[in-house]
């Protein structure tokens, strides 16, 4: 890159916002090896044609249009938070054509919760059960998904758990003391469960959507409203409700001996906040 095309990279740079140059000065110091990330800017010049393409993809990326809606109800996502979130999806998409998979989107959780002033701890172990992050003393599941065919009005998790234990049960009654326990596992272990989708609208193709959703853990506690007699068939497939209605249906899995739950109302859910990122993204298939 000559010298007049990193003129005009520092001069778009600085049209970014804060959390924005915040986030193109880590890139430039970890494609140059540096920890030192206020350096960065001196740092371009070193910067070969190759990595200067990566910069200026991800700056042109953070000068496209971007609208958000932030709950304002939101306990969790402020404008602070907003802004650190959006500088790293469009960094992301400044070098990817695929959403964000499910360490990057727990780590632009994370990020975005510190710069909210959260306590933010991570898991001990990337095996660690159930949980992915403590925000505030709450253990967080933290799921991503851009799946073929999202539904715009349910949620669904592609699993909750590896259940080998499915194999083994030959009985209503085995099936459901091992879904019991798994469930009470589960909700000992998480206080919140956030998941982030990524689809595009049939209204809006070159348009990729970010939703931050927060599955109540009341509706996955309706599970324990199950009797032994819901587990007759060896594959069950349960819907479960409370006094407003469904609030998930569960499947045992023995082809694939997982327990998923799907079909759980969004307008039972939490919608913290909403990005739409224009632009020619390739990302995933048009939810329906």
């Amino acid at each position: 890159m000559n010298s007049v095309a990193l003129d005009h990279l520092m001069a778009d740079v600085a049209q970014l916002d804060d959390p924005q140059v915040h986030v193109v000065r880590r890139v430039v110091a970890q494609v140059r090896g540096s920890a030192d990330a206020g350096d960065a800017y001196s740092l371009l010049g070193t910067c070969d044609e190759a990595q200067l393409r990566q910069i200026r993809n991800i700056v042109d990326s953070m000068l496209r249009p971007i609208d958000e809606f932030i709950d304002p109800q939101s306990n969790l996502v402020s404008h602070a938070f907003s802004a650190e979130f959006k500088a790293r999806l469009q960094a992301h998409h400044g070098t990817h054509t695929t959403p964000l998979d499910r360490l990057a989107f727990e780590n632009a959780l994370a990020a975005s919760c510190r710069v909210e002033g959260m306590d933010v701890e991570l898991a001990p172990s990337k095996t660690t059960r159930f949980w992915d992050l403590r925000v505030n003393g709450d253990q967080i599941s933290a799921k991503s998904t851009s799946a073929k065919g999202i539904k715009l009005h349910e949620l669904h998790t592609s699993k909750l758990s590896e259940a080998a234990w499915i194999q083994d049960c030959r009985s209503a009654r085995m099936r459901y003391d091992g879904t019991m326990k798994l469930f009470e596992e589960f909700l000992g272990a998480v206080q919140r469960w956030i998941v982030l989708r990524a689809f595009k609208l049939r209204s809006a193709p070159g348009t990729l959507v970010y939703e931050l959703v927060e599955i109540p853990m009341a509706l996955v506690s309706a599970v324990r409203g199950l009797g032994v007699q819901d587990f007759s068939s060896d594959a069950p497939r349960i819907d479960v409700r409370d006094e407003r209605g469904m609030t998930l249906q569960l499947v045992l899995d023995r082809s694939d001996s997982k327990v998923t739950i799907q079909k759980i109302p969004k307008d039972r859910c939490i919608v913290h906040g909403t990005w739409k990122l224009t632009g020619e993204y390739s990302g995933p298939l048009i939810a329906g």
